[in-house]
C-alpha cells in the first residue's frame, strides 16, 4: 500500500529551512521531514520506518476480539 501525499509545511527554526511533508498510510497521518542546511535520514527511510511503525500497531492482534477505535489507535501511536 502507498502512502499518500497530504500537504508540505515550511518552517523557519533557529535559522534552518526545515521541510515537513504530510503523508496518510492505512488512515494514520504522519510527517517525514528534510533539514535542508543540515541534511537528515534520507526520506525513503523515514517513510519505510514510519509505514512499519503503523503497520506494528494496525496488526497486532487485540485479546478482546473487538477492532480497535480511533482512541486505542491515538492511545498506541503515543506510546511508540
Amino acid at each position: 500500500m502507498k502512502a499518500k501525499f497530504i500537504k508540505k509545511y515550511h518552517r523557519r527554526e533557529f535559522s534552518r529551512d526545515i521541510v515537513e511533508l504530510e503523508y496518510e498510510y492505512r488512515g494514520i497521518r504522519y510527517l517525514v521531514f528534510e533539514d535542508r542546511a543540515k541534511g537528515n535520514e534520507p526520506l525513503s527511510w523515514q517513510h519505510k520506518s514510519e509505514q512499519a511503525r503503523i503497520n506494528r500497531i494496525l496488526d497486532t492482534p487485540k485479546t478482546s476480539g473487538k477492532p480497535f477505535d480511533m482512541d486505542e489507535i491515538f492511545e498506541l501511536l503515543e506510546q511508540d
